[in-house]
């Protein structure tokens, strides 16, 4: 009898390790003609409610803006047009994940491309963002990729599979790279500096789309005997790395990203290359020791001598282990810092980095020097005390940058100003590039000991396109902006680099997440081990997953897995 009265017949069926507990309840005679089942209701009933708490919350701040702002905050004001902005990406994207494997970020780029081009709309929210602002939005949320970045880059990892990550982090991307720059010559003709920095716009691959489809792969046991995963996801990251690398060295080419011309762009080119390396080093390193983590500390003072059971101090008798944790507590303790301490100051090096890098014409080497940053500080801090500031630059991407960044490009993007052909000739490049990129990665997985199916199956992962486009393809445009004017040449050339940058993000992330989740059950072998439990997965902790390999050329040890890479993904958008 349930909790209102109503009779049921409770069946328990036990077949092999699965146990299935269904439940026949007699409902009420006019239940059959609802439309949903009291469970549905409650469920609609609930997210109605959230919403419209969600919605009076935000009159309540619109209405705190405009009291305190004035008209910058009503339609057709710079901030309300922000406002509107962020809030509506981050609701789109929430729209969008209750329907997998959709990404969110998909959602927040199509709200801020509405938002720019629905008559109405366009001109209160679309038209009224301040350039100035949107461009330093979306630098500062670049801040926040390249230290996420360097931050769940494995250095040891990335080591242990160097032969493989070469072939498919760099052969892939160069690959693309090359043929989309040759086939945007002729066909979208723009200048050969504005053809390589599209060819490495698009070469970048998306952490963000990528990682959490293989997690959820790994998870029931698709690949894990041959390291599929591993791979995949350790090669992605360096996949980022080059692309973003790459494409600031290119448009250091460009006009207004680089003085002097092309001769003066030739010769900065290595020096962005080597002058950015070593900066991150250095200033990495500065960071680590500046900003000791207190983590570390704790267990340099639990683990001292004497302090530990079996070992001398124990031996010696009590006595002595008394006077040895009294030395300790008499040792002045230098001041440790935590996740949040560390976050703050890594974000403030890597946007001041960014914002000079953007004003005296580095753009590139900045951007390698953040990079190169943030691993060398999480090198000197630790994997625990890295994985924790990780963790907490992941909830602010999550929350403000993800939404921020996607939302603003896609309302930078205004169609009435392009060519009809430019779409076309830009899918067709994109299009060709993807074809040459799925093919080297196909034979860049050989080698090893991956099937043909399997080495299938990573070329497909090897397209979705997401974060780095977002990130990179407004910086042209911006650059042309403040230095020509928004009607000229250079400004139009930079438009069609974000507008193409937008599109391959709108074409390449939901194919290639749904590709990844129908494919990979069928391309790759099951673990029988994974057989045991009824959801298919034997019982994991928490805080990492492991990969178990045997092959060296797709990595022998285990490679641990996080479980901030799941956030990274699901939270949004490395």
């Amino acid at each position: 009898r349930g909790a209102r009265g109503e009779t049921g017949l409770v069946y328990l069926g036990i077949c092999g390790t699965n146990a299935r507990r269904v439940v026949h309840v007699n409902r009420p005679w006019f239940s059959t003609f609802a439309m949903w089942s009291p469970e549905e209701t409650a469920r609609h009933v609930r997210d109605a409610r959230r919403l419209s708490i969600a919605l009076v919350g935000l009159l309540t701040w619109w209405g705190a803006g405009r009291l305190a702002v004035g008209p910058a905050f009503g339609p057709g004001g710079a901030v309300f047009a922000v406002f509107v902005v962020l809030f509506s990406s981050f609701g789109a994207g929430r729209v969008v994940q209750r329907f997998p494997p959709m990404p969110a970020l998909f959602g927040q780029l199509i709200a801020g491309f509405l938002l720019r081009n629905i008559p109405g709309l366009k001109q209160s929210v679309g038209d009224a963002v301040d350039a100035r602002f949107s461009s330093a939005a979306r630098t500062a949320a670049l801040g926040v990729v390249l230290a996420r970045a360097g931050l769940s880059l494995d250095v040891k990892a990335v080591y242990r599979l160097r032969w493989a990550i070469k072939r498919l982090a760099f052969g892939p991307a160069t690959a693309e790279a090359v043929v989309v720059a040759l086939l945007a010559k002729p066909t979208l003709r723009l200048p050969w500096a504005y053809c390589a920095a599209l060819g490495f716009l698009f070469a970048g691959i998306s952490p963000a789309v990528v990682v959490p489809s293989m997690l959820q792969l790994q998870d029931h046991g698709f690949g894990v005997t041959t390291g599929v995963p591993a791979l995949v996801i350790t090669a992605a990251s360096v996949d980022v790395v080059y692309a973003i690398a790459g494409f600031g060295i290119a448009a250091s080419f460009l006009p207004g990203m680089g003085a002097g011309g092309a001769a003066a762009a030739a010769w900065r080119a290595p020096l962005q290359i080597a002058g950015g390396a070593v900066l991150g080093v250095v200033l990495g390193k500065i960071l680590g020791v500046v900003l000791p983590p207190d983590e570390l500390l704790i267990d340099e003072i639990k683990g001292a001598p004497g302090t530990t059971k079996g070992g001398a101090g124990e031996a010696g008798g009590g006595g002595s282990e008394e006077n040895e944790n009294n030395e300790n507590k008499n040792k002045p303790i230098a001041d440790g810092y935590g996740a949040g301490a560390r976050a703050f100051a890594l974000m403030a090096v890597v946007s001041t980095a960014l914002f000079a890098g953007a004003r005296w014409e580095f753009s590139g080497g900045a951007a390698l020097a953040s990079l190169v940053m943030s691993t060398a500080a999480a090198q000197s801090w630790g994997p625990k005390p890295a994985k924790a500031t990780g963790t907490l630059l992941n909830l602010v991407w999550a929350k403000l940058g993800e939404p921020l960044l996607f939302g603003l490009i896609g309302a930078a993007v205004d169609v009435s100003r392009l060519k009809g052909n430019v779409a076309g000739y830009g899918v067709l490049t994109l299009g060709c590039g993807l074809c040459a990129r799925c093919a080297t990665a196909f034979f860049a997985a050989g080698g090893g000991k991956l099937s043909v199916k399997e080495r299938l199956f990573i070329a497909i992962a090897w397209t979705p396109k997401a974060t780095v486009q977002a990130a990179l393809a407004g910086l042209p445009f911006d650059a042309a902006i403040e230095v020509y004017g928004r009607g000229s040449p250079e400004a139009y050339r930079g438009e069609i680099l974000l507008a193409l940058g937008v599109l391959s993000i709108l074409i390449t992330a939901p194919l290639g997440a749904a590709a990844m989740a129908v494919l990979g059950e069928r391309l790759l072998d099951k673990d029988p081990e994974f057989c045991a439990s009824p959801r298919g997965t034997p019982r994991q902790s928490v805080d990492s997953r492991r990969v178990g390999v045997s092959d060296p050329e797709t990595g022998t040890q285990d490679v641990e897995v996080t479980e901030d890479e799941v956030k990274l993904g699901r939270g949004g958008s490395f």
